[in-house]
């Protein structure tokens, strides 16, 4: 009984995920409010803005890997510092060199 009641509820989350991205496509809806996707805008090779981050995970000077609803973004680059950061937006300001998602 109990397997029924969890292979309900991932069918009723996978509906409600599909009917999410559905309604979001069909009326044109920006992704990363409706879906709570993150919203990463690379300014030139220094500054980069993060919107809906979950936390950060690790911060040095030349690394920083924050964790995302998609995966964990990680920036490399030189004098990487936060220049500003709200519970929902980070922005990282320095030498970027990389960034990718793990």
């Amino acid at each position: 009984m109990e397997k029924k009641q969890k292979r309900g509820s991932l069918n009723q989350k996978k509906y409600s995920k599909t009917l999410k991205y559905s309604l979001t496509e069909s009326l044109e809806l920006p992704k990363e409010i409706t879906m709570n996707l993150p919203l990463l805008t690379i300014i030139g090779k220094e500054e980069a803005r993060l919107e809906n981050y979950k936390n950060i995970i690790e911060f040095s000077d030349e690394k920083i890997r924050i964790n995302t609803s998609c995966g964990i973004l990680k920036l490399e680059g030189k004098n990487l510092v936060i220049s500003e950061m709200t519970s929902n937006d980070i922005s990282i300001s320095g030498r970027l060199l990389k960034y990718e998602y793990l």
